[in-house]
C-alpha cells in the first residue's frame, strides 16, 4: 500500500561513517549497499543525481556538497574525481577517436606484469610521467583541477529565481568555449584540451593525484581495482579504464556522503537552537502533565469539572510538535519566515577557517536562533520538504493531545465522575 508523499512519515538519513564505510569496502568486509531499507528517507527531488546535475539549489546545491565534503567530511576528493572522470569522458566522446600511445611513448613504459604477478610496479608509472616529454606536465594536475573547480564553483549556486544550468550543460559549454577560443597552435590550454598528447597529460595527472598509492588526493578504492585501473591506463587513455572506480566512487557518494548530507541539509537550524526549541517542547510537554495533574487531585479529588482535562492540550500539542520537529533537524520557529540559520560547512571561508573566532559561552550564544544570522532557503524542494516535517510534527502533536485528553477525562477524579 502506497500513501501519498505529504502522508509518508519523514524520517532522517542514517548516518554513516564515511572512513569505516569505505574502508569495510576495501577491505572485503561488506559489499557496497543500496540506501537501505528506508528508501523514502531522502526525497527524489534532492537525489544524488540532481545535486550532480546542479539541479538543486542552496542550501542543496552542488557547490554545498563539495563544502560540505571539503569541510565537514573530509573526502572532497571523491566528488572532484567522479565529476573530473564525466567531464573526460564528454571531452573523450568530443574527440571522436580513441587515442592510443605513440610507439615512442609505448617504449617509455614499463612492460606488462608477467600474468602470474599479483601487483603493480606503481613506482613505474610515475617514472613515465616525469620522463614522458609533455612540456606541460607540471602545469597538467593544476588544469585538471582547474576544470574541477570551474564545474564545482560559487557560480554554480542557483539564483534567486532559477537553478544554474545542468552539469552536462556546464561541461559542453565549458569544452566549446575552450575549444572556439583555440586560435594558435601555441595555446597551452587548447593543446591540452584537443590533442591526444594533452588528454594523456591530464589523465597522467589526475592518476597522480588521485590514483597512486598516498597521492595528494588518493581514492580509498580496493586495492585490487586500483592495481587494474591503473595497469590498463599505461598503456591507453580510455576512460572505460577508469569506470569501475567511477562507479565505486559513485556509489560511496550515494550510499555515504550524500545520505549524511541530506541528514544535516534539512537542518535548518543550529544543533544549540534545535536543542533549545526540543529542550522547551520537553518542558512543554511535562508542564501539560502536571497541570491535569494538579487539576485533578488539588485541593482534592473531584474539586474540578472533567471538561479541564481540556486544559494542557495546547501546552502538549505545541510542546510534542516542537519535539518532533526538532528531532528532525526543521525549527518550526524558523519556518514561520521560511528561513534557516547557516549549515556547519557555511560556516567556512574559501581558505578553510572558521569564519566566527568566538570561543566557549560566546560560540555557543551566537548560534542561537535569535543572535545568529538568517538566511534564505532557495530550493523550493527543500522548502516543501521542510513545511511536510512541521505540519506532520504538528499533526502528531495534535494526536498525542487529543490522547492525553481522552486518557485522563475518563479517569475518576472529576466531579463528574466521582461518587458521593
Amino acid at each position: 500500500m502506497h500513501f501519498p508523499l505529504w502522508l509518508r512519515w519523514y524520517k532522517k538519513p542514517e548516518y554513516r561513517d564515511i572512513k569505516e564505510y569505505s574502508n569495510a569496502i576495501s577491505s572485503g568486509r561488506r559489499s557496497l549497499s543500496p540506501e537501505g531499507r528506508n528508501k523514502a528517507s531522502i526525497p527524489s527531488q534532492l537525489a544524488l543525481d540532481r545535486i550532480l546535475d546542479n539541479k538543486t539549489c542552496s542550501p542543496m546545491s552542488l557547490y554545498d556538497f563539495y563544502m560540505y565534503l571539503k569541510h565537514i567530511e573530509f573526502s572532497a576528493e571523491n566528488l572532484e574525481f567522479y565529476l573530473w572522470y564525466r567531464n573526460y569522458e564528454i571531452a573523450w566522446a568530443k574527440g571522436g577517436s580513441t587515442p592510443s600511445l605513440s610507439e615512442k611513448e609505448d617504449a617509455s613504459y614499463p612492460q606488462t606484469p608477467d600474468s602470474n604477478s599479483s601487483t603493480t610496479d606503481f613506482h613505474a608509472y610515475p617514472a613515465k610521467m616525469e620522463g614522458s616529454g609533455f612540456p606541460q606536465d607540471a602545469e597538467a594536475p593544476e588544469f585538471a583541477l582547474g576544470r574541477i573547480a570551474n564545474l564545482i564553483s560559487t557560480d554554480t549556486k542557483c539564483s534567486t529565481n532559477a537553478c544554474s544550468p545542468t552539469f552536462g550543460t556546464r561541461v559542453r559549454s565549458f569544452v566549446s568555449a575552450a575549444a572556439d577560443a583555440c586560435r594558435s597552435p601555441s595555446d597551452t590550454d587548447c593543446a591540452l584540451l584537443n590533442s591526444e598528447s594533452g588528454l594523456r597529460a591530464e589523465l597522467d595527472a589526475v592518476v597522480k593525484t588521485f590514483l597512486l598509492p598516498g597521492s595528494e588526493k588518493e581514492l580509498n578504492i580496493p586495492p585490487a581495482m586500483r592495481e587494474l585501473a591503473i595497469h590498463s591506463l599505461q598503456t591507453s587513455s580510455d576512460p572505460r579504464h577508469l569506470k569501475p572506480v567511477a562507479d565505486h566512487v559513485y556509489q560511496l557518494l550515494r550510499n555515504c556522503s550524500h545520505r549524511n548530507f541530506v541528514r544535516l541539509g534539512v537542518s535548518n537550524g543550529t544543533f544549540e537552537t534545535l536543542c533549545v526549541a526540543t529542550t522547551l517542547g520537553i518542558v512543554l510537554t511535562i508542564a501539560g502533565f502536571l497541570c491535569v495533574l494538579l487539576r485533578a487531585f488539588t485541593p482534592h479529588t473531584g474539586a474540578h469539572s472533567r471538561w479541564e482535562a481540556f486544559a494542557p492540550w495546547p501546552m502538549w500539542w505545541l510542546g510534542l510538535s516542537l519535539i518532533l520537529s526538532g528531532l528532525r533537524g526543521s525549527c518550526f520557529f524558523l519556518l514561520l519566515f521560511t528561513r534557516r540559520q547557516p549549515l556547519p560547512w557555511e560556516r567556512f571561508d574559501d581558505s578553510g577557517s572558521v569564519r566566527s573566532e568566538r570561543k566557549g559561552l560566546l560560540r555557543l550564544l551566537s548560534r542561537l536562533m535569535i543572535f545568529d544570522r538568517k538566511l534564505t532557503v532557495k530550493d523550493a524542494n527543500l522548502r516543501k520538504l521542510q513545511h511536510k516535517i512541521v505540519i506532520q510534527s504538528l499533526v502528531g502533536g495534535a494526536l498525542f493531545a487529543s490522547a492525553g485528553v481522552l486518557l485522563f477525562i475518563f479517569l475518576p477524579v472529576w466531579r463528574e465522575t466521582v461518587r458521593h
